[in-house]
């Protein structure tokens, strides 16, 4: 790809943080479903029949999307990460971060930034579907006094 674009800085509020993040299994999205716009933003994604994003609602200021890219043996290699905390030690919230681990083929996620800009992550044009999100890892916790976050 060759660079065509100049790139200015901007004197406009860019907070960070994620307001909003959504999961959906790869299985419930079809291959070459999702189409993008002249700019390269996403213009529509077709689900399965039935099927929906689900948003999972975690503590304000806990969820952050990072994306890390590299040149290995000559290759691009991104790495897609997200952590989230979510409040909270009961079965309903226990479920639902099992459930993402337990996806094996993976998953998309819609995330919202605090400056209203979404993104499509665990795809990409090149690769569709081939590389979605998969856990990595996850922990939960008492805490060990009455003021420690539990979750």
């Amino acid at each position: 790809m060759a660079i065509t674009a100049n790139l200015t800085d901007s004197c406009a509020a860019i907070s960070g943080g994620i307001r909003r993040i959504a999961f959906i299994s790869k299985s419930d999205v079809a291959e070459g479903a999702i189409t993008l716009h002249t700019g390269g933003e996403v213009g529509s994604i077709t689900l399965a029949t039935g099927k929906e994003f689900f948003e999972y609602d975690a503590e304000q200021d806990t969820i952050e999307w990072r994306e890390n890219g590299e040149m290995v043996n000559g290759s691009l290699k991104y790495t897609e990460e997200i952590e989230l905390y979510i409040r909270g030690n009961n079965p309903v919230n226990r479920n639902a971060i099992v459930e993402l681990v337990e996806d094996l083929c993976g998953v998309l996620a819609i995330a919202q930034d605090s400056n209203g800009t979404i993104f499509l992550i665990g795809w990409s044009e090149d690769l569709d579907l081939d590389r979605p999100l998969k856990m990595a890892s996850y922990a939960s916790g008492s805490g060990k006094e009455l003021t420690d976050l539990a979750g």
